[in-house]
C-alpha cells in the first residue's frame, strides 16, 4: 500500500491560499510597526543677507517620510480542524463485548482505542448518536429497539467527540422518557447534542460550537421514528425533516453569528450506496437555504461527497459540501460494506476579512474488525490509511488476521474510488 487517502482530498482553494491536507496553519507574523513621519524644523527670522542668500542657493530636499501601513485586519485569518464521522449503534452483541463480568460495568473505550489518536488533530469531533441512553431501567437491548447503557456517552467524551446528531428513526425506541434521559445522560457527560429536545426553549435554542472566534452551527432532522408517534402537543422533541422548519433555524443560526452551518440528515435507503433522487433534492435544498455542510446518515452503508454549488433567493452563488452517508462508524452489522464507515476530515477557513468556508474535505474509510478472544466477542475501530501504514513500518496488530489486512488493503484502494463517484451535476440549475 502506497497511496493514501489524503491523495482524494478535496481542495477548495480561497484566493491564493492553498491546503495540502490538514498541516495546521503558520502562526501569523505581526506587521513591522509603522515608522511617523519626519516634521520638519520650524522655520527663523533671517536677515537681509540671508535672505538674499536663500534666494540664490537650490532649496533643501523635504525629509524622506515612509509609508503608513494599512491597519491590521481586525479578522486574524485562520484554520480549524473538524472530523465527522457516521451512525453510532450498539446491538446487543456489542453490550455482550462491552460488559465486564469481574467489575460487573460495560466499558467500551476498546471499540475507539485505534481512532483515538485521529479525533486528537480535530478541533471538534461529531457523530450520528443512532442509540437511546434511557436508562439500566428500562433494559438495555441493540435491534430493534435500542437502549444503551449511559457509559456509552462518557466513553464518547473520553475518545475525543465533541458533539452529537440524535435525530434519527430509534430516537423514540423508548418514548419520551428516553428521550428525556439520552439528554440527561450526554449532558452529564459533557457531550454536546442536537435533534432531540426537552423543551420548546431548548428546540429554539440552536447549538453552536464555537472556538478562537469560529462559529460552527449544527443542526439535526430525521425522516421519520419507525411508526412511533410523536406525544401529542409536544413536537419539539424531535426534529422532523421538514423544509420550512430547516429554512427558519438555518436563518436563525445565520443570525445568533454561525460563520458556517452544518445539518446533519438522517434519509435515505438503508444499505444502498448510492444517493437517491430525494436524498439529492432534500440536501441541495438545504445548500440553497444557506447551510455549508451535510452529514448524512442511516443507509449504514458509505455513500459518495460532493460540493454543491447553487444560486441563493438573492442570486448570489453559494458553495456547499455534501455527504450523503458516512456509514456505520460503529456497529455489529457485517459484510457488504455494513462494517465499512468513513470519517469525514475537514478543514474550515476564515479569511482576514471575515468570510469562511469548507476549505477542504477528505473521507477516511473505518473498518470495524470482529474478533473473538476466550471466547468474547470484540469490535474494534480501525481507520484504514493509518492502520494499513503502521502496518508497513512493522507495527504488530494481534488480533489483525491476514484476511482482515487483506480486506483494508482492498477498501483503501476501492472507497477512493467510490467515494469521489459523480452523483449529480456539480452546478444546480
Amino acid at each position: 500500500m502506497t497511496e493514501k487517502w489524503c491523495r482524494w482530498a478535496v481542495i477548495l482553494a480561497i484566493g491564493c491560499v492553498s491546503m495540502t491536507g490538514c498541516v495546521p496553519p503558520v502562526a501569523n507574523q505581526e506587521r513591522p510597526s509603522t515608522t511617523p513621519a519626519e516634521t520638519a524644523a520650524p522655520t527663523l527670522p533671517v536677515t537681509p543677507s540671508e535672505e538674499q542668500t536663500a534666494q540664490t542657493e537650490k532649496p533643501e530636499e523635504p525629509p524622506a517620510t515612509t509609508p503608513v501601513e494599512e491597519p491590521t485586519s481586525r479578522f486574524p485569518e485562520q484554520r480549524l480542524t473538524v472530523m465527522a464521522v457516521g451512525d453510532i449503534m450498539m446491538h446487543q452483541e456489542q453490550l455482550d463485548a462491552a460488559w465486564n463480568p469481574g467489575k460487573k460495568e460495560y466499558d467500551f473505550h476498546s471499540f475507539f482505542t485505534n481512532v483515538v489518536p485521529l479525533f486528537r488533530e480535530a478541533d471538534w469531533v461529531i457523530g450520528n448518536l443512532e442509540t437511546t441512553m434511557s436508562g439500566r431501567e428500562a433494559g438495555y437491548s441493540g435491534y430493534p429497539m435500542f437502549n444503551s447503557p449511559a457509559e456509552l456517552a462518557t466513553t464518547l467524551k473520553d475518545v475525543g467527540f465533541t458533539a452529537v446528531s440524535t435525530a434519527n428513526n430509534h430516537s423514540l425506541d423508548r418514548k419520551e422518557p428516553g428521550v428525556l434521559k439520552t439528554i440527561q445522560h450526554l449532558d452529564q457527560a459533557g457531550i454536546l447534542h442536537t435533534g432531540t429536545f426537552a423543551s420548546p426553549a431548548e428546540r429554539d435554542e440552536p447549538l453552536l460550537l464555537k472556538k478562537d472566534g469560529f462559529t460552527l452551527a449544527l443542526l439535526s432532522y430525521t425522516y421519520g421514528t419507525n411508526g412511533i408517534p410523536i406525544p401529542a402537543g409536544k413536537p419539539y422533541l424531535i426534529n422532523l425533516i421538514d423544509p420550512a422548519l430547516i429554512k427558519k433555524d438555518i436563518a436563525r443560526v445565520r443570525e445568533k453569528g454561525a460563520d458556517l452551518v452544518a445539518v446533519a440528515l438522517h434519509f435515505g435507503v438503508e444499505y444502498q450506496r448510492l444517493p437517491n433522487e430525494a436524498q439529492k433534492k432534500t440536501a441541495e435544498l438545504c445548500i440553497q437555504y444557506g447551510a455549508d455542510l451535510i452529514l448524512g446518515a442511516h443507509p449504514h452503508v458509505v455513500q459518495p461527497y460532493e460540493w454543491k454549488t447553487v444560486t441563493l433567493e438573492d442570486g448570489r452563488e453559494h458553495k456547499g459540501l455534501i455527504a450523503y452517508s458516512l456509514g456505520n462508524f460503529i456497529s455489529a452489522q457485517r459484510w457488504d460494506y455494513k462494517d465499512v464507515g468513513a470519517i469525514l476530515r475537514m478543514t474550515l477557513h476564515k479569511s482576514e476579512t471575515g468570510v469562511a468556508s469548507i476549505e477542504s474535505a477528505e473521507m477516511i474509510p473505518t473498518y470495524v474488525h470482529f474478533f473473538r478472544k476466550a471466547g468474547k466477542r470484540n469490535y474494534v475501530i480501525y481507520p484504514v490509511p493509518q492502520t494499513l501504514a503502521m502496518l508497513e513500518k512493522g507495527e504488530k496488530y494481534p488480533t489483525l488476521t491476514k484476511d482482515a489486512i487483506a480486506y483494508m488493503q482492498r477498501l483503501d484502494q476501492e472507497m477512493a474510488v467510490h467515494v469521489s463517484t459523480v452523483v449529480s451535476k456539480k452546478k444546480a440549475s
